[in-house]
Parts: C-alpha cells; sequence; structure tokens
C-alpha cells in the first residue's frame, strides 16, 4: 500500500509488504525491518453506495536489538501519514518480546486510515 510505504521512507528501514523473503543475495534478515498487510472495509454509505473505506494495516517490526526507539519513530511517522493506532502490543514482559526462533525483538500494531470514496 502506497500510503504504508510514504509514510515511513523516511526511517531508513526496510518495510516489505506481505513477508521478508530471503534471496540468494540476502539469505539472512535484515537487522531491522517492517512487514505489513491490510484489510479494507467500507466504513460508511450514503444512497445505497459506500462513501468510505477503513483500511486496516497489520504490521510488524522485527529488530535484532531494542525496538523501543524505533518503534517511537513508527508511532510518529504512522500518525504524521494520517493513520490511526487501534493497538500496539510488544508482548513482553518489561521489555519488548524476544523471539527466540528468530532471534528478534518484535512490536506488532494494528493501524487504520479512513478514506472517502471518489464517486
Amino acid at each position: 500500500m502506497k500510503q504504508i510505504q510514504t509514510a515511513l521512507a523516511n526511517l531508513d528501514i526496510p518495510v516489505f509488504a506481505g513477508i521478508w523473503r530471503a534471496t540468494s543475495a540476502d539469505p539472512n534478515p535484515p537487522a531491522r525491518y517492517i512487514v505489513y498487510s491490510t484489510t479494507t472495509t467500507e466504513a460508511a454509505h450514503q444512497d445505497d453506495r459506500a462513501v468510505s473505506y477503513r483500511t486496516y494495516v497489520y504490521m510488524n517490526l522485527w529488530s535484532d536489538d531494542d525496538p523501543t526507539e524505533t518503534a517511537t519513530q513508527v508511532r510518529s511517522a504512522m500518525y504524521e501519514a494520517g493513520f490511526a493506532m487501534i493497538e500496539e502490543s510488544d508482548r513482553g514482559y518489561n521489555q519488548p518480546s524476544y523471539d527466540a526462533a528468530t532471534r528478534q525483538y518484535t512490536v506488532q500494531w494494528t493501524w487504520c486510515l479512513r478514506e472517502d470514496v471518489d464517486l
């Protein structure tokens, strides 16, 4: 989704729609990166047609080290781009969640962007 890529462009962190995929040139994930997926729903109707949409963005920040500062930057960038945060979770106890399988920390968000439908 172009709005997400634009919102996060100045963070100097790779952003991938769907998942990060290993390649022969890059067999290991970046030290810090973001993946996301989206779902769009009709938000409002008028005269039997949709007049606005809500796009929900499910976003994960993966990081080799403590992601707290980067999470703050992501939050600011998404707010600046007009997204509303529905929830944020690091699922850790007094520290960001660490995923032993990937050996990375993670922060998860659900964001929402409401847009009017061009009629």
